[in-house]
């Protein structure tokens, strides 16, 4: 009787091993897809953080250029304006 308590323990033994196998894999497989799935995600939203900071970065450069005409236009407008003034002035010297 004593070798049959082993033979059944062996053979529980046996097939809980081969549940703990399939089931552990499945749950490993599971684990890995969803961890990748994740690292994608991360990665999605790095990119997405990434671009707009890049977008933002532009848009400041191109208020900073937009600025930096609008200077040079009014600088060239008071100076045409002082130009025809001294027109003025010179005409009315010459008359």
């Amino acid at each position: 009787m004593d070798n049959g308590w082993i033979i059944l323990l062996v053979i529980g033994l046996m097939f809980l091993s081969i549940y703990l196998y399939a089931y552990g894999t499945t749950n490993y497989a599971a684990k890995k897809e969803e961890k990748a799935r994740q690292r994608k995600l991360a990665e999605a939203q790095e990119k997405e953080l990434r671009l707009k900071a890049e977008m933002a970065e532009r848009q400041k450069q191109r208020e900073e250029k937009y600025r930096l005409a609008n200077e040079r236009s009014l600088e060239i407008q008071k100076e045409l304006k002082r130009l025809a003034k001294l027109n003025k002035h010179n005409e009315k010297v010459e008359v």
